[in-house]
């Protein structure tokens, strides 16, 4: 398996990457998102999908990312250490945590990615499964301290209330702001444009640039992608299967059937 996490090094390097939502999990739809040149593909294992306690799930959708030249970009259930230790030894490099609360939970998050953490021992512990190459890989704990992601949803208010403590955690890899779960604990329930919402993305956006720390958001429309990335949102979610399906052949039976 490849060592390297291109998804990670580009956003350090203040580049931009595009990604992809896989709705059906399938490792034909991520190889051939890849070989379209998404830069990563989106997987909800916090609403959909396959437990991901189960690691043999990834060991197919990873070699069909590494095949496209794509990363995997796996949204959990939840923080919860073994849970992120478990999917990190299956090979995938970037993990998205939501519904955060605290910086002590996403702390501990974090820590459970890593071998080392502040010059100490981390809490995650050295396996030989498919990221380390089935135990073959070289310098495999240097390589995964430096390679693996991890970041977080702030879309509840608890975790905008602590968010300078949040931002502020070693090693965050980037902060995904969720408008339509802050939208509901902000008291206006699917209104993603309502003012006061739009005014809190703001105040976080403006806070994670402040502290140095990647955001992302989701978008698809082609120009308020632009925008976005004009406000700099470096991790873009632009699509996915089953919109795209949708989209594609709903548009053309309806012009099929207009035209008959």
């Amino acid at each position: 398996m490849d060592q390297s996490n291109s998804l990670r090094q580009t956003i350090e390097d203040g580049g931009i990457v595009y990604g992809a939502r896989a709705s059906t999990f399938s490792p034909t739809v991520i190889e051939v998102f890849g070989e379209l040149g998404v830069d990563f593909v989106w997987l909800d294992f916090e609403h959909m999908g396959p437990s991901p306690y189960d690691s043999r799930v990834f060991e197919d959708l990873t070699r069909a990312a590494e095949a496209g030249g794509t990363e995997l970009f796996v949204r959990l259930p939840s923080g919860d250490p073994p849970l992120i230790r478990k999917v990190l030894d299956a090979g995938v490099r970037n993990i998205l945590i939501p519904r955060v609360d605290s910086a002590e939970e996403v702390r501990k998050a974090v820590e459970a990615t890593r071998f080392v953490y502040e010059d100490g021992p981390g809490e995650r512990g050295k396996a030989s499964g498919r990221s380390s190459n089935w135990g073959a890989a070289d310098g495999y704990i240097e390589t995964e301290d430096d390679e693996v992601c991890l970041g977080v949803m702030i879309e509840k208010t608890t975790a905008v209330d602590e968010l300078d403590d949040i931002l502020s955690v070693p090693e965050l890899g980037f902060v995904f702001i969720g408008p339509s779960d802050l939208s509901v604990q902000m008291g206006h329930p699917g209104e993603k444009t309502h003012t006061e919402v739009l005014e809190t993305i703001e105040k976080i956006t403006d806070a994670c640039h402040e502290a140095d720390v990647s955001t992302g958001v989701i978008k698809t429309d082609p120009d308020e992608i632009e925008a976005a990335v004009d406000d700099g949102h470096q991790i873009l979610r632009v699509g996915g299967d089953l919109g795209s399906i949708k989209a594609t052949l709903g548009e053309r039976l309806t012009t099929i059937r207009d035209d008959n």
